[in-house]
């Protein structure tokens, strides 16, 4: 079996926020394996999502490094997140309502995240957005928020499904929504593959 890092971690999500939900493998076993065991796997992750510029890797890799309890911190904050967002999106799956502990979570985290957001719109009225502090170690977490937020509001929430293998979410951009692995190569593989073996084993 190929190694599991950060590098080799697919993204099969669809949108940010589910990818970021998606850095646990696998949901449905008991000790499943966690892609972001240091801040350092962290930014690695961040970068590939590009959430971080080569640079503006070095530099969190370079703050971490001299404060590294504060990484530390930041990291338990993100990874704490991640289950607030998962929690979040896997009652949606189910086509069911977050419980109440679970929304007011999310806003906090919201709250906290869009304080940090600049909006700026040009001559020709085109918006774009920028973050006030890149430089902070919670920095990777806002962009992941606010993705979260555009998912809630794109009214696309019955797309957002559980894979029937390994327990990651993703969003289905299938024409007939009939997509039921998070990826069709791997997990939609590996389940024909074992039905095919019991099925002939059978006779």
């Amino acid at each position: 079996m190929e190694k599991r890092t950060i590098e080799t971690l697919s993204l099969d999500g669809g949108v940010l926020c589910l990818n970021f939900i998606n850095t646990v493998h696998d949901r449905t076993v008991k000790e499943p394996f966690e892609y972001l065991s240091t801040y350092s796997c962290l930014v690695n992750w961040a970068a590939k999502v590009e959430i971080l510029t080569t640079s503006g890797q070095k530099k969190l890799k370079s703050v971490a490094k001299d404060n590294q309890k504060k990484a530390g911190r930041a990291l338990g904050v993100c990874i704490k997140a991640r289950e607030v967002l998962y929690h979040l999106f896997w009652a949606i799956a189910k086509d069911e309502s977050p419980d109440d502990k679970t929304q007011a979570a999310f806003n906090d985290l919201l709250e906290k995240a869009m304080s940090q957001l600049k909006i700026r719109i040009d001559v020709e009225l085109e918006v774009s957005h920028e973050w006030k502090d890149k430089t902070g170690l919670i920095y990777p977490l806002y962009p992941i928020l606010k993705s979260a937020y555009d998912l809630l509001t794109s009214g696309n929430l019955d797309r957002v499904k559980e894979c029937g293998a390994c327990g990651w979410l993703f969003l289905d951009q299938s024409k007939n929504r009939s997509r039921k692995w998070c990826s069709m190569e791997s997990c939609g593989s590996n389940v024909k593959a074992k039905r095919y073996y019991h099925r002939h084993k059978k006779k």
